[in-house]
């Protein structure tokens, strides 16, 4: 059960749309939101003490939009329902990705922008939870069909354990939902079947259509938002696949594609 919901929060314009999903989402499980506004600090360990002595206004005009910015967002959930506090990290660039992901971890569910519509993305602060923070992330596309629930879900389904770890993440979701469809990715013959991923749900109460695409891994990204388009989905479920080398992160072709290309919600796991 969804209880605790950590959303990301950067002071912008683009926080209403996950603040809103995250928000519904509160409603829909009667849980706790706390908001996570996360300061970037600015640079100062290269820089000369002569020049960073003249750059010190610099530095009071970022702690001072970062304090009014935090404001606004404590003015904003005071508006809220449901149980909730608002959190302010002030962390440099290198540690943000970090910082998050520890508070991730004593939470169910991580909201935040797709990876490459996070404003601060060369700091990869989103793609650092997902990989270390071992919770469910929720990734709102800033332009996109929002829903106030996820009652047309779409599981991706290569037999892998990242989609195994998404699929244990989101089941509050599929149990709620009206339709679950479990798209297969074709990979090796070996791998569980989406059947017997079926059936695994059936024993849960979760009744769920299994279809197959019959396409190269290159495809499979587009392929599998197209199938998602056909099925009127409005949340997708699947594993984030890469490679985990600290702070060098290479999201898988699928994964990649999906993040940039997704108008829905979308659910990962590792």
């Amino acid at each position: 059960m969804i209880k605790n919901i950590v959303v990301h929060l950067t002071g912008s314009d683009q926080d209403q749309a996950r603040l809103g999903v995250a928000e519904s989402i509160g409603n829909r499980f009667d849980a706790h939101l706390t908001g996570l506004y996360v300061h970037i600090l600015p640079e100062t360990s290269d820089l000369d003490p002569i020049v960073m002595a003249g750059m010190e206004p610099w530095f009071e005009q970022s702690a001072a939009r970062a304090d009014e910015s935090f404001k606004k967002l404590k003015t904003r959930f005071d508006d809220l329902g449901i149980p909730h506090d608002v959190r302010r990290l002030d962390v440099s660039s290198g540690a943000a990705g970090q910082a998050m992901a520890a508070r991730a971890r004593v939470a169910d569910l991580f909201v935040a922008a797709r990876p490459e519509e996070d404003p601060a993305e060369d700091v990869n602060m989103e793609v650092s939870v997902l990989f270390g923070s071992g919770r469910a992330c929720l990734f709102v596309p800033q332009n996109g069909r929002h829903t106030n629930g996820f009652n047309r879900v779409t599981v991706a389904w290569d037999g892998s354990r990242e989609a195994v770890r998404a699929i244990t993440e989101a089941m509050p979701f599929l149990e709620q939902a009206s339709q679950v469809i479990i798209v297969s990715l074709r990979q090796d013959e070996d791998a569980l079947s989406a059947g017997d991923l079926a059936r695994h749900l059936r024993r849960h109460g979760i009744s769920a259509e299994v279809r197959t695409l019959d396409t190269d891994t290159e495809g499979s990204g587009e392929a599998l938002l197209d199938e998602v388009g056909r099925t009127g989905a409005n949340l997708l479920v699947m594993g984030g696949c890469g490679h985990s080398k600290f702070m060098d992160w290479v999201l898988g072709g699928a994964t990649r594609y999906v993040l940039t290309h997704a108008d829905i919600p979308v659910l990962m796991a590792r």
